[in-house]
Formats: structure tokens, sequence, C-alpha cells
């Protein structure tokens, strides 16, 4: 087996806690919408568990993994890619107690 190390460009993110306990995702996609507007902001959604955002500034990407029954939808993983999509999600955050993954865990 090979192991492979994290992208240096790429952070995974957690909320404090995991995913798995994480009760705020309907506000946390509300607040992804709110802060990736469509013109700043090329939406993709390659997969029906999945959202992503990609910065017509620099191409950076937001990625948003989701798992759920019935519409509804919990986030399980997010990955961010450095650049405009690092800092347009700095609000965010803080403000849902998200913070990177820890590479040694992976």
């Amino acid at each position: 087996m090979e192991w492979k190390l994290p992208d240096p460009e790429c952070r995974h993110f957690t909320p404090v806690g995991g995913w798995a306990v994480f009760k705020d995702s309907p506000a946390l996609t509300a607040a992804l919408w709110h802060q990736f507007p469509a013109s700043d902001w090329h939406y993709l959604n390659l997969t029906a568990g999945s959202s992503a955002w990609e910065s017509r500034e620099d191409g950076s990407i937001v990625m948003v993994h989701y798992e759920g029954e019935d519409l509804i939808e919990m986030v399980v993983e997010m990955v961010v890619e450095m650049g405009a999509a690092t800092e347009a999600l700095r609000p965010l955050l803080a403000n849902f107690r998200l913070i990177p993954v820890d590479e040694a865990e992976w």
C-alpha cells in the first residue's frame, strides 16, 4: 500500500467535535450559498452528494460533501484550496467553529 501525503494546497476542515455531531448543516449550507454569489463564483454540482464553488478570481475551490435521506443532507466533509476560496470562507470557519483537520489523522 502506498501512502499519499495530503496536497499542501488543500485543507480539510471539520467542526469541533467532528461532522457526526455537527447540528448546523442547514445553516452552514445557507451561509455557503450567501458567501459565494454567482457573480464571483462558479457553482459546480458534480455529484448528487457534493457542491463546489470555484473562484472566478483564481480558480480555487470550496468542496462540500453531503450524506442524508429525505432531502435532509448533512455536511460530512469540507475541502478548501488555498487562495480566494480560503479567504472567502474565513468568516464561516469562525462562525461555525470549523478547524483544520490535522494531516496526521489522514
